[in-house]
């Protein structure tokens, strides 16, 4: 029998002889430490993302128990790998920690629990899964870019080519099978975060990694709870002690971009752009329908105000008539360059641009900023956007592609008190 009291056993035992869900979160995280020491040695340097470089340390945290200091990433990584545990335990409690607004609802975090029970019928798929979670985001250890000379590339896409190049020692611990789903599941993240289509970053040329989908039905459940469990941490900097960050509204709209993107995926021949589309109309209804905003979703401006929306993460009214507001109010020719960039898919009408982190821009772009000054921001950040996207317009006559532009180095500017005074700095830095 595995004791549940220290770290005698390893975790690879204590999850294959069924004991997982049972042992507490401390033993869990010391059993996490000691398994996945270089990962979780990666994430010590990892560069934070844009919100979660915003707090101050947290006592007794995750990664204070493993390093003896605070680390925003490690705090993400090991919440999210004790959201496993939970999840699995139908432990609603723990999971919900921390929630306050638009709480968890107990029938959607059984409907959670179901899709991953589901999804890992064994030990070996459960300790697969926690080792997906231990890698997934040490592609942000800029050391690690830097050895692999891929500075200039996206965080998955670092993870991709360490795997590759065999510098993930926890790729080792599992069964050949399983390794070969989490490897085609890091391929698919390397082209499609299912997070920026919530957040309406992406667009439907990031999801052609799907074609041929029906060989990838594993992969795309790692993927997928990866996914859930990595939001459910994201939050772990201010408080690890939940999933403060998965809340009903939240668990909706990922839920219906995973069921449409996996429906889509079992098809010949999917129409990803369709996909696209649906998943914009059901955002579309809910805010319709809550009585957040009145517009056309057939219309290319009425379909960037919706992808406007979906970057700022829009649920009140309040918040969504600024947006309207704010977009209403642009200079038209300001409004139309915004518009051809939001509107070009990259599958038949030329190149289309990502803007990497500019969701997380906006959101510490907002943060402590007075309510009558969120239009001057507001706007500030659309007329950022449209020289990120430098002209770009739907082409039929253009060969299509996929460009991404990483705004994360503007994280730090937007933190500072000369911007909190004179947003347009972010504007005119850009043109330097």
């Amino acid at each position: 029998m595995a004791d549940t009291t220290g770290v005698k056993n390893s975790l690879h035992d204590i999850v294959r002889e069924g004991k997982f869900i049972e042992i507490p979160d401390d033993t869990a995280l010391d059993l996490f430490k000691e398994a996945f020491g270089t990962e979780l040695s990666h994430l010590r340097d990892a560069s934070p993302t844009v919100e979660s470089g915003a707090s101050k340390p947290l006592q007794g945290s995750p990664s204070q128990r493993v390093f003896r200091r605070d680390f925003h990433e490690v705090n993400r990584t090991l919440t999210s790998m004790l959201a496993i545990k939970w999840v699995l335990a139908g432990d609603y409690a723990t999971f919900t920690g921390g929630q306050k607004d638009n709480k968890l609802e107990v029938g959607s975090f059984e409907k959670l629990q179901t899709f991953c029970r589901d999804r890992l019928p064994t030990p070996e798929e459960i300790y697969a899964l926690i080792v997906a979670m231990a890698i997934d985001d040490i592609g942000k250890d800029k050391a690690l870019a830097k050895d692999l000379g891929m500075v200039e590339k996206n965080h998955a896409e670092v993870l991709l080519e360490a795997v590759r190049r065999e510098k993930v020692p926890a790729l080792e611990t599992v069964t050949e099978q399983n390794k070969k789903d989490i490897i085609q599941s890091l391929e698919i993240g390397s082209k499609l975060d299912i997070s920026q289509m919530v957040q309406g970053e992406t667009v439907p040329r990031s999801l052609l990694v799907l074609n041929d989908g029906r060989r990838l039905e594993k992969a795309f459940n790692i993927k997928a709870m990866v996914t859930f469990l990595d939001v459910g941490g994201a939050a772990a900097h201010c408080n690890p002690r939940g999933c403060v960050v998965m809340t009903q509204p939240v668990f909706r709209h990922y839920m219906k971009a995973i069921e449409l993107l996996d429906s889509y995926r079992q098809e010949e021949s999917p129409d990803w752009t369709e996909c696209y589309g649906k998943y914009l109309a059901y955002r579309h209804a809910i805010l319709e329908g809550a009585g957040l905003v009145s517009l056309s979703a057939e219309t290319l401006e009425g379909r960037a105000l919706l992808r406007l929306l979906c970057m700022g993460r829009v649920e009140t009214k309040a918040r969504a008539d600024q947006f309207l507001s704010a977009f209403t109010s642009l200079v038209p020719d300001t409004k139309q360059k915004l518009v051809n960039g939001l509107s070009v898919m990259g599958i038949g009408d030329g190149k289309a641009i990502l803007p990497y982190y500019a969701p997380g821009i906006l959101s510490e772009m907002l943060r402590g900023v007075p309510e009558d000054r969120i239009m001057e921001f507001l706007r500030v950040f659309m007329r950022f956007l449209v020289k990120v996207y430098d002209g770009s317009q739907p082409d039929r006559t253009k060969p299509d592609d996929l460009e991404e532009r990483d705004l994360a180095g503007f994280q730090e500017l937007v933190k500072t008190a000369d911007f909190k005074r004179d947003p347009e700095i972010l504007v005119r830095e850009l043109d330097k």
